[in-house]
């Protein structure tokens, strides 16, 4: 199960796991879309490319997921699919399939606002990496 959410006291928290980082941040940005509507409602019609940087994992993990944040409160993307190319710690480039927002297809279950670094920590796990990210609703 390389998604589940977990009980939390405020906001949304969600634990993501997979084979490898580049795995895990695909997993981590499904999990962020999966908070705001039903993701099997979302076609991949689209292809947008995405690049961030940052100084360390838990930054680059919060820059990549805000940045998609970002793609969907400015441009009202909403996405499905994910393929990331983890460069370095400190560089991800990857892309993300989806389409804009149809508000007769896509009802918005959650407003996330923004991505926290609360509990945030990438941990070993027999042959995955698992982390725990709170969105801010």
């Amino acid at each position: 199960m390389p998604r589940r959410v977990l009980d939390h006291t405020a906001d949304y928290m969600v634990e993501v796991s997979a084979p490898t980082l580049p795995e895990l941040f695909a997993e981590a940005a499904l999990a962020l879309f999966e908070t705001v509507t039903d993701v099997k409602t979302i076609r991949p019609r689209n292809e947008v490319s995405v690049s961030v940087e940052a100084a360390d994992r838990e930054e680059l993990l919060v820059t990549w997921l805000t940045e998609l944040l970002f793609l969907h409160e400015s441009e009202r993307w909403l996405f499905c699919r994910f393929e990331l190319r983890l460069v370095d710690d400190g560089r991800v480039e990857g892309k993300a399939w989806g389409e804009r927002l149809d508000s007769e297809r896509h009802p918005i279950e959650r407003e996330v606002k923004a991505i926290t670094y609360h509990r945030m920590a990438f941990e070993r796990e027999g042959d995955s990496i698992k982390t725990r990210i709170v969105f801010d609703l």
